[in-house]
């Protein structure tokens, strides 16, 4: 009998079932991984298995679903052409929904406000500053900072060789030459649908994003973002999403037409939502045009600017938003809100926040 060792309370006498550690020579069953092996691999053998969801797949089921193709791509486009006439601001005010309608595919109830907050003032609590971080890399990344996924994941996502320590599965992150590789395959799986439609490339990119594991399964952010991105194409710079509505619904389980088709209903419900605060915003800044074309100064429209485009202010944010001092905006606050343009939402005497009151 091998001599014994401590057991797990010290005991140097151990135990008398307890034997030393086996040679790594005995170890004949687990036979050593090559060398050379690919760093998208995992750590352990697998069979050779086909990829579900391959071009083919994707394209027949742009074939099956092409009046819901049509009709999403025709919200967008409307979405996209009064997009580029509305007024600075309106795209980050929509890009904030969006981003906050994401957060709640993921179980994260943070609103737009607090989004719109956390990226003007830095305001966060310790148990919401990771994800208020992330929806302000979101919210940048939609309104067109940064490189479109296709010229490198890596660099789309600005995630550093090492992983964070803050994640909900650190280890299960890719960094370094997995997350390289992982996205040099993906971006080949997208060109392989050159051919097709950008809302296609984009849900079949969603699919594959999630199942060869560049984010771990429970964060949606970052691959919706990468998708939206994509589908939009040349019709607008990002695909809105309405609140309610997600992305992956079929993402487990679902066949390529089932999440083409889930895909286009998302899309082409946020491209109307979109529009309906368009029209909502725009006859907003008309009223309010015309109830202060009494007042002199910059400020006035400074204000009606702020508040087309962040969905809630506080005095601070606006005297930030509008170049003014906190006093001026206090005193533009009162009298917008006397005029029934704007309502104050939190009912305290302190720490008070307003909203247009479209």
């Amino acid at each position: 009998m091998r001599k014994p060792f401590p057991d797990d309370d010290g005991d140097p006498r151990g135990s008398p079932y307890d034997v030393g550690p086996m040679p790594e020579r005995d170890l004949w069953f687990l036979p050593g991984l090559p060398e050379d092996r690919p760093p998208t691999d995992p750590p352990w053998i697998v069979a050779p298995r086909e990829v579900a969801g391959a071009a083919p797949d994707w394209r027949r089921a742009e074939a099956a679903q092409y009046r819901a193709l049509i009709d999403a791509a025709t919200a967008l486009a409307r979405f996209g052409e009064r997009l580029r006439s509305a007024p600075d601001g309106v795209a980050e005010r929509i890009a904030l929904a969006t981003v906050a309608a994401l957060l709640r595919a993921e179980g994260i109830w943070i609103g737009a406000e607090r989004i719109a907050l956390y990226r003007a003032l830095r305001v966060a609590s310790d148990d919401s500053a990771r994800d208020l971080a992330r929806a302000a890399w979101a919210v940048r990344r939609l309104t067109g900072a940064g490189e479109s996924p296709l010229n490198g994941v890596e660099t789309f996502l600005g995630r550093s060789a090492v992983p964070d320590p803050q994640s909900p599965l650190p280890g299960e992150r890719a960094v370094g030459d997995e997350l390289e590789a992982l996205g040099a395959e993906w971006i080949a799986a997208i060109d392989a649908l050159a051919d097709a439609h950008p809302l296609t490339q984009a849900a079949c990119g969603l699919a594959l994003w999630r199942g060869r594991g560049l984010t771990p399964w429970p964060e949606t952010l970052e691959p919706s973002v990468a998708a939206l991105r994509l589908g939009a194409g040349d019709l607008a710079p990002f695909l809105p999403i309405a609140e309610g509505h997600r992305l992956d619904r079929d993402a487990l389980s679902g066949t390529p037409e089932s999440r083409l088709a889930a895909f286009c209903a998302a899309t082409r419900a946020g491209a109307l939502s979109a529009l309906m605060e368009m029209d909502r915003l725009s006859a907003w800044t008309l009223r309010a045009q015309r109830a202060t074309a009494d007042m002199s100064g910059r400020t006035p429209p400074q204000v009606i600017a702020a508040f087309r485009r962040f969905p809630v202010l506080s005095a601070e944010l606006l005297a930030d938003a509008a170049g003014c001092s906190r006093p001026a905006a206090r005193r533009n606050l009162t009298v917008f809100e006397t005029r029934g343009l704007i309502h104050e939402v939190t009912g305290q005497e302190r720490y008070r926040f307003w909203t247009a009151r479209l």
